[in-house]
């Protein structure tokens, strides 16, 4: 499945248990590193707002489709991934709204 920065997926996420779950996700990587290495880094989402110093929470508006609950980005889950590990794309996030989030990454991880 083709899939592009920006894009909203749901994958297989490794849980700290030993788990593999269904889980959503944003793609942050650039779309070179998928072409060129073949994989890419999503920051994962979540409807729990544990640490919000650490996530970021996204509006219907911001996105090209609805989500079904309110969700966040947390800024600091940031994993890598391929194409196979992607169950389905959900939508996108708009750009302006994609540069907000690249931010709060930024400012968590760095």
């Amino acid at each position: 499945m083709k899939v592009s920065q920006g894009d909203i997926i749901e994958l297989n996420y490794l849980f700290p248990n030993g788990i593999f779950k269904p889980h959503l996700a944003i793609i942050v990587s650039n779309d070179d590193l998928l072409l060129d290495e073949g994989f890419f880094y999503v920051v994962m989402l979540s409807s729990k707002n544990y640490n919000p110093q650490y996530t970021f929470e996204l509006k219907n508006e911001m996105l090209t489709r609805s989500l079904q609950k309110q969700s966040y980005a947390v800024c600091q889950l940031i994993g890598g991934y391929t194409e196979r590990d992607v169950l389905k794309k959900c939508g996108r996030v708009k750009e302006y709204a994609f540069v907000q989030i690249v931010e709060k990454i930024k400012q968590v991880i760095f």
